[in-house]
């Protein structure tokens, strides 16, 4: 038996923990596998995640700003409560973490996925990095190619395995658009442009909103998340008298549903890894348009989407124009399903589990 403890620095639903819920859901280790949170508290989690219901072991230590050696002495009780083979951390506050377990644990294996590099332009972060590669035994995995390029570039580190990022495609697929768009109370006959990410700097919100004014009237604005930048986007969209356009559904639980109801999905972040977002559209027979950071060309290809220069956000309307009149049948969720399976991915990190096991 395996029992893995998979470590996020949050429980906010976001792509890379909407990833760790899924192998947790998927392993063959299912029933033995926990997952930790750093921060937060974990009733409010399971309030805010009922998903997070279905574990039999999670919990959030409440951690505060700042290293803290409390956090360090509660996840080896929990280590030791569990009985925990393996750790697998995502992100870099989590790595520090279970590299200083692993230092009072040093049976326990230690796995950290990198899902994207933009970190390691932070110096200290970058140091911290190197400092834990150097220090503990840990297995580099990232979701994508360019993620391991940067990671080398960055720090001479070399990712031990590439783990692309994957959805269930049994989940995303696709529904009636009249339907979901009735169901979200988004308007019918017209284009609708959709963008899911938490409303944050840096994830495109902005620039779709400023390539608005060079669409066509038939073409609005729909977006799925919450974040401290939505009462100022909102607001930028008055100003702009764009506001009869612009649709902001906040939280959305069904996803599959959102996806269904637009006719273009748009990412265009400063930066990512592997984003899950464009995956599940693009199984949603969506097709996409990004901008080229992270992993984001190799899963979107010239029959499933656009991929434009991050900085050519002058270049995003008629990218998003051209996006609306791609025309590729069921192509788009073919290539998703070939590429971005959450079985594959859960298989994979099956098999390095055990192999670090034994």
């Amino acid at each position: 038996m395996n029992n893995v403890l998979q470590l996020i620095q949050h429980p906010l639903v976001g792509g890379l923990e909407k990833m760790v819920l899924t192998i947790c859901q998927q392993s063959k280790y299912a029933e033995n596998m926990a997952l930790v949170a750093l921060e937060g508290t974990t009733e409010s989690a399971l309030t805010a995640w009922p998903a997070l219901n279905e574990l039999s072991n999670f919990k959030c230590l409440d951690k505060q700003p700042g290293i803290s050696y409390r956090i360090v002495n509660k996840l080896v009780e929990l280590i030791d409560e569990w009985g925990i083979d393996t750790i697998h951390s995502h992100h870099v506050g989590p790595l520090f973490y279970g590299a200083m377990v692993k230092l009072r644990r040093p049976q326990v294996k230690h796995i950290h996925t990198m899902h994207d590099a933009w970190y390691l332009n932070n110096f200290k972060q970058r140091c911290l990095t190197k400092l834990v590669h150097n220090l503990t035994k840990v297995t580099i995995v990232t979701d994508a190619n360019a993620v391991a390029s940067e990671l080398t570039q960055q720090t001479s580190i070399k990712a031990d395995y590439v783990v692309h990022n994957g959805i269930d495609t049994q989940l995303f697929k696709p529904f009636s658009k009249y339907l979901a768009r009735c169901r979200l109370g988004l308007p019918t006959g017209i284009k609708l442009v959709g963008c899911a990410a938490r409303v944050e700097k840096g994830k495109g919100h902005l620039a779709l909103i400023d390539s608005l004014s060079s669409l066509p009237e038939h073409v609005h604005l729909v977006f799925a998340g919450d974040g401290s930048q939505r009462e100022f986007y909102t607001q930028y969209g008055v100003e702009k008298s764009l506001q009869a356009r612009i649709h902001w559904l906040g939280r959305v639980d069904d996803m599959p549903l959102f996806y269904s109801a637009i006719d273009l999905f748009c990412l265009f972040s400063e930066r990512e890894g592997l984003p899950l977002t464009l995956l599940e559209a693009m199984a949603c027979n969506i097709p996409v348009v990004a901008s080229d950071v992270g992993g984001v060309k190799e899963i979107v290809n010239n029959q499933s989407g656009i991929v434009l220069n991050a900085k050519m956000a002058h270049c995003l309307p008629d990218a998003l124009q051209r996006g609306l009149s791609l025309q590729n049948g069921s192509k788009v969720r073919e290539h998703a399903l070939e590429l971005g399976c959450s079985r594959k991915m859960t298989k994979r990190y099956d098999n390095l589990y055990e192999s670090l096991k034994n």
